[in-house]
């Protein structure tokens, strides 16, 4: 039952994000008792912090495997770009925020996670990146700032068309903005300048 339990308060946080909640509601919507729940979980703080804890753990392995799949730098970004549109609603600022809030001891175990785990990783995969000659040798900083940003704006409000939206971003930032014509204007300008 408790691999049920975090199945559908996963699915319930990817779907809505991390919001105040009570057993109640949870075990009314699972067609459950709150007992039931209590046998698997000694509290409300610890059903959130095992969920939200395995959902990043799946992720971090989800990305690792792909990561270590011999496959073009950009399917790799796309796919953990997959990931990223799943998770999303759960680890906005909004739930970030709704986690330091009620569970802060949870979301001080998230937002290392996120530094040390999933940061890492996004470095890793730009700098592969860079060095197969696929991306610009940007600063790391910079896409990494771009992404989240950007990321960060689709998903404040009711944004139902995020997930649309981060794939027209993930073309922005690969693809450039400028078309053809643009970018010969740029380099024209470029050159002109110095």
């Amino acid at each position: 039952m408790q691999n049920d339990i975090q199945k559908y308060l996963t699915e319930k946080f990817q779907k809505e994000g991390v919001q105040t909640f009570t057993l109640t509601k949870i075990a009314n919507e699972m067609h459950i008792s709150k007992k039931t729940i209590y046998k698997d979980f000694e509290s409300k703080e610890a059903l959130i912090d095992k969920t939200i804890m395995d959902m990043l753990n799946n992720a971090y392995t989800k990305v690792i495997n792909i990561i270590a799949e011999k496959s073009p730098f950009i399917v790799k970004f796309y796919s953990i770009f997959d990931i990223v549109k799943d998770n999303l609603k759960a680890f906005d600022d909004s739930s970030l925020s709704e986690l330091k809030r009620h569970y802060p001891a949870t979301w001080i175990k998230a937002a290392r996670f996120r530094k040390y785990n999933i940061i890492p990783l996004l470095r890793l995969l730009i700098r592969a990146g860079v060095k197969k000659g696929v991306l610009n040798d940007y600063p790391e900083e910079l896409y990494l700032k771009l992404i989240y940003g950007a990321v960060s704006e689709l998903t404040k409000g009711n944004n139902k068309n995020f997930q649309e939206e981060i794939d027209i971003l993930l073309q922005i930032v690969l693809n450039g903005a400028l078309t053809k014509k643009g970018k010969k204007f740029l380099n024209y300008r470029l050159v002109n300048v110095n």
